[in-house]
């Protein structure tokens, strides 16, 4: 825990602002009409639900606001299996980017290694159509991080747990400032 809660503490003081940034791209993404499609596999895929579901339902409960428009791309089981029957796995997230994305929205992928050939193939494909980029991964960032408009990498190798930690809460702290950065946060005590 006392690792864990340093490597945190390391994130955020070389992060800070690119934290800051990432709110303010999904922020004024949603102010103009867009939405932020997110993505990942194995617990970066929960990660991804959990924080779209925080986005669309409510994060807090002394915050009231509409519905915000996040999609976890790994959500749907239905079409995460026919498209790795048809198209193959690798091309899963990047065909539901075609069908959802929009020029102006964003996508977010996670990924602890860095190097998931899905996650890849749908930030690059955000790029190509005119939809921004930002990504959460792990150790020295592997090939996702160079299709990102912006990244965090989580220094640390070996094991996801760490790395999923840090991308949980550093997509609890964006939440936190989207909702900011909107107006629909009351003023603190």
């Amino acid at each position: 825990m006392l690792y864990s809660a340093r490597l945190k503490e390391n994130v955020a003081r070389q992060n800070s602002a690119v934290i800051v940034a990432m709110a303010r791209l999904i922020a004024s993404t949603f102010e103009d009409g867009g939405k932020l499609l997110l993505c990942g596999n194995g617990g970066s895929a929960a990660d991804a639900q959990h924080l779209a579901t925080e986005l669309t339902i409510r994060y807090r409960s002394s915050v009231e606001r509409p519905a915000l428009p996040a999609i976890a791309l790994n959500a749907d089981t239905t079409a995460l299996t026919a498209g790795a029957n048809d198209l193959g796995y690798d091309e899963v997230f990047r065909r539901l980017a075609e069908a959802y994305g929009r020029e102006g929205d964003v996508v977010l992928g996670l990924s602890t290694s860095g190097n998931s050939r899905s996650v890849f193939n749908v930030l690059q494909y955000a790029r190509e159509h005119g939809m921004k980029t930002i990504v959460l991964t792990g150790g020295d960032g592997g090939m996702i991080k160079d299709v990102a408009d912006l990244s965090i990498v989580v220094p640390h190798s070996g094991s996801a747990d760490r790395v999923q930690e840090c991308h949980i809460t550093i997509g609890h702290v964006i939440i936190d400032l989207v909702e900011r950065l909107l107006g629909y946060c009351r003023s603190r005590k």
